[in-house]
């Protein structure tokens, strides 16, 4: 787990398609060159299928201060670290709180982000938690820089039409590619208790260790979206690990704006960009 916190319990026995609460969470703090801090947030859904859509406002806000700072409003099954940021200022007092309030299900949980020092986190850390490292070492991991993507412009879509999206990258070609590992024997792994039936096993998307990759999430809109191909895809067409492209057609069901995210990766370290689209139903014929 990161270094922060929210306000949640786990069971190991027990899981749930739908009806419970997604807690939000406090990562920890990063202090910038300008001597600003940004607060990381991430988020805890503690259904195993239902993707709960909580759109800003009385149920997913923040204080003090405007309400939105760019959290999500839809949220995916699970945990998911290290969502977004929220910056604040280099006054920020050492005491003072940065509160994320999400009320799902009936159930209200808060977030509090503040200058904890023990809260501070770095590279190294984002890295760690997501299960991102893959044996590198810290030097390796310091040295990383993650990928910078850019995307297509994207144009309206008039249902039942899908959008194709293009992202680009460049990376510094770090960290180096691994040799795939074997596993050998003498090791047994523990599995956790068998779920029902009724409940199926959620497994985020990894990213791949060794290549430049894109995955495209739903970040905010009134309605599921679903891409082709999910999860990570991996760029091509560039300079191997230096460059290249990606390609993911994006299917919508309602009309609305929509926010979709593109995740850009290189194996350990990752960024993010964000593009708007306005989808409308297509005009009946006379």
């Amino acid at each position: 787990m990161a270094a922060g916190c929210g306000v949640f319990s786990l069971s190991a026995q027990e899981r749930f398609s739908q009806g419970q609460n997604v807690a939000p969470v406090f990562e920890g703090w990063v202090k910038k060159a300008d001597g600003s801090f940004d607060f990381y947030f991430g988020y805890l859904n503690r259904n195993w299928v239902q993707q709960p859509i909580v759109p800003v406002g009385p149920d997913n806000s923040f204080s003090p201060g405007p309400i939105d700072r760019g959290q999500p409003t839809f949220f995916y099954p699970r945990r998911n670290e290290f969502t977004f940021t929220v910056n604040v200022p280099a006054d920020w007092g050492p005491k003072q709180e940065l509160i994320w309030t999400l009320t799902v299900n009936g159930k209200t949980d808060r977030a509090y982000g503040w200058l904890k020092p023990e809260w501070e986190i770095d590279t190294l850390l984002i890295a760690r938690n997501p299960g991102n490292q893959g044996g590198r070492t810290p030097e390796e991991i310091f040295e990383n820089r993650p990928p910078a993507i850019t995307v297509d412009p994207v144009r309206p879509v008039k249902l039942p039409n899908t959008l194709k999206l293009t992202a680009s990258l460049t990376d510094d070609g770090l960290p180096a590619a691994q040799a795939r590992r074997r596993r050998e024997g003498g090791l047994e792994t523990l599995s956790a208790p068998p779920a029902p039936i009724n409940v199926p096993t959620y497994r985020p998307p990894q990213m791949p260790r060794n290549d430049l990759s894109v995955r495209w999430i739903l970040y905010r809109g009134p309605a599921r979206v679903t891409f082709d191909p999910p999860g990570y895809v991996t760029a091509t067409g560039g300079e191997g690990k230096k460059s290249g492209k990606t390609i993911t057609v994006a299917s919508f069901t309602e009309p609305g704006t929509y926010v979709l995210r593109a995740i850009a990766a290189d194996g350990v370290a990752f960024s993010t960009t964000d593009v708007t689209v306005t989808v409308t139903r297509r005009s009946s014929q006379p």
